[in-house]
């Protein structure tokens, strides 16, 4: 019996672990990619694939006059693991889609400008949806270890070799012994079950970072230097409807231009499109990755379990951003239990930690009481001061008179000139 449940956990976890390896990759990019309707629709067809018909083709695989009859897996170990993996993949590939799919455009945004590596980035996005992604992998254990057609056909039912405990049961069943086959049924399920427990508690735990790092000093550099964008026109449209129109938008280094406007004007759109998040937007690409662009979104979000791993994903050496953010006693704690003005000095640290040309800024301190405001507009002055780009967008006029080098008004989508009289009732909203 032993052998039976050595050889039953070896074949059902290694396939459960080949199909994650294989299907967790692919659900992270086809969420990344969108769409995919018809290609969704055969994963999930594929969730019902009868084992009979997995065994099969398997089996005519590995048979002497199959193509890879010189491998010699028939009715061995290997060959129960290639069919267990291929039923189980449509399964653990589905379910992580899924799981991925959750992953908010906010995420995504921040993901791309960071541009990671692809192991790194799929690191990251299994961190974010960690418990949907078990779920997958759940799923796909349980067929597996349940599964007795395509093992029973291409490995053979062998006693001490390719025996497992669902063929065991069908074996014992055909020779009329029903209480040995009950209560292999009844070991299979307390195996399933500590499967499922254990899976189940590593969903309560979040992978994170190593704990415990020594403060560190502000970096020496806080951005880069830049010449500057100058885009002829800017000009979005959504379902037909024109949403930002802006002709010859001018972005100087070493300079802070400042973005006004009511709500609903455009600021935010076009602060994504200067950051190159926008595919119909024309105009002179803008970097990622470290020295390019840093942003910190109207509603920022968390890649990472606390804040010092945040700055740890793009560069540990400037762990010191925190503690000039006033964010040092907070490093290790976790983000679901920040407010949401350290949410935003930890995206800005972020952002800070790419050493960055270009820093685009989305009501950065809409959270922040005047002190730390006041501590935060001197590390993006600073930032300006080292030849940056910075583009802000704010609703408060004070902070626009405090950093802005040059102001940009819009109502509607559209610039409007700072003398007119719809800039001064724009600037009494802001005011008011």
């Amino acid at each position: 019996m032993a052998s039976i449940v050595a050889t039953t956990l070896l074949t059902s976890g290694s396939a459960t672990l080949l199909a994650s390896l294989i299907g967790i990759p692919l659900g992270a990019k086809c969420a990344r990619r969108g769409g995919l309707s018809g290609l969704r629709m055969a994963v999930r067809t594929l969730y019902g694939l009868p084992p009979v018909v997995v065994g099969v083709l398997v089996y005519l695989a590995l048979s002497n006059r199959g193509p890879l009859s010189e491998l010699d897996l028939l009715f061995t170990v290997p060959a129960m693991i290639l069919a267990q993996t291929l039923l189980v993949l449509p399964l653990v590939w589905g379910g992580t889609w899924s799981a991925f799919d959750a992953i908010t455009e906010g995420h995504r945004e921040a993901l791309d400008l960071l541009a990671l590596d692809a192991r790194n980035r799929l690191r990251v996005e299994v961190g974010l949806v960690w418990r949907g992604v078990l779920n997958g992998v759940a799923l796909g254990f349980g067929r597996a270890i349940a599964e007795v057609g395509s093992v029973l056909m291409v490995g053979g039912n062998i006693a001490g070799q390719t025996r497992v405990l669902t063929t065991s049961i069908v074996l014992e069943t055909s020779r009329g012994d029903l209480g040995a086959a009950v209560a292999q049924g009844g070991l299979l399920l307390l195996l399933a079950l500590a499967a499922m427990f254990l899976i189940e508690g590593l969903r309560m735990v979040r992978p994170r970072g190593a704990a415990g790092r020594s403060p560190q000093a502000l970096p020496d550099a806080m951005a880069r230097a830049h010449d500057g964008y100058v885009w002829p026109l800017i000009s979005i449209k959504r379902k037909g409807v024109t949403v930002l129109d802006v002709e010859e938008v001018v972005v100087r280094g070493g300079e802070i231009l400042v973005v006004m406007g009511a709500s609903g004007a455009g600021k935010s759109t076009l602060l994504r499109a200067i950051a190159g998040l926008l595919a119909d937007v024309e105009g002179v690409p803008v970097k990622r990755g470290r020295g390019g662009v840093g942003r910190v979104a109207q509603h920022p979000v968390m890649l990472t379990s606390h804040p010092a791993a945040e700055v740890e994903l793009v560069d540990p050496a400037r762990a010191g951003l925190l503690e000039g953010l006033g964010l040092d006693e907070v490093a290790e704690r976790p983000a679901a239990v920040l407010s949401g003005g350290e949410r935003q000095r930890v995206s800005l640290a972020r952002a800070l930690a790419l050493t960055p040309s270009v820093l685009i800024l989305d009501e950065f301190t809409s959270g922040l009481d005047l002190p730390t405001t006041l501590a935060v507009e001197a590390v993006v002055r600073r930032a300006a001061d080292e030849g940056a780009v910075v583009v802000l967008a704010t609703h408060d006029l004070a902070q626009a008179r405090r950093l802005g080098d040059r102001r940009m008004l819009l109502a509607a989508g559209r610039l409007v000139d700072e003398g007119s009289e719809t800039a001064a009732l724009l600037l009494g909203e802001v005011q008011g």
